[in-house]
């Protein structure tokens, strides 16, 4: 008697899917202290808005490249960003403080961060304790911004948002620095918005 053996054919396959997030800068509709606003007023020549304009320089001097609050601006300093138009933040771009590679304990460390549309009444107060008309967004596991290198070159790091509310105005409070005894400051700082995400997958076959 003859026998037969199936044939068994066994098809293998896995899927590795990723995501790719892409996103886009959204900066003030005028790099000036109308849409950019701190506690403490700023030094002279290191305005606020200094930090949120993308054509200054991420190395050298801070002077006319970066926020430098005045002496005694080293703890409790809220950063207004006035977008124009409501905006569904996404993410944080920033390069912490330093001047040509020194002085980066003058950079921001603890934060939180917030988002308005309640106008420019609570856009323009700039006490550190108000948080009326302000909704305060969730970037955990990330409480702190990181020390600049210390090094003169561009130090970029990001930091997630999770957000699905579009909004106008948005604030950083600065709970202290990294222990400069008078200054606080930021060399840029950028919202960004989500563009997309993009799904990539990959299949492996396997035949037996």
């Amino acid at each position: 008697m003859k026998k037969f053996i199936p044939l068994i054919l066994i098809m293998l396959t896995v899927i590795i899917i990723g995501y790719c997030a892409t996103y886009t800068s959204q900066y003030p509709p005028a790099h000036s202290d109308t849409y950019v606003k701190t506690t403490l007023a700023a030094v002279t020549d290191r305005y606020a808005y200094y930090a949120t304009d993308p054509v200054l320089s991420l190395t050298g001097s801070v002077i006319n490249n970066g926020w430098q609050t005045i002496n005694g601006g080293q703890t409790e300093q809220r950063f207004h960003i006035d977008l124009g138009s409501t905006k569904i933040i996404k993410r944080i771009y920033y390069e912490n403080f330093h001047t040509s590679g020194f002085n980066t304990t003058r950079g921001a460390e603890n934060f939180t961060f917030w988002g308005s549309n309640t106008g420019a009444g609570s856009f323009d107060d700039l006490v550190y304790g108000n948080d009326e008309g302000w909704t305060q967004l969730d970037t955990s596991p990330v409480s702190t911004f990181d020390e600049h290198v210390g090094a003169d070159q561009a130090d970029p790091k990001y930091i997630v948002v999770t957000n699905s509310t579009a909004y106008r105005y948005y604030a950083f409070k600065f709970a202290d620095n990294y222990g400069d005894n008078n200054i606080m400051g930021l060399r840029h700082l950028v919202l960004q918005t989500e563009d997309e995400v993009i799904a990539n997958a990959i299949m492996f076959g396997s035949d037996f």
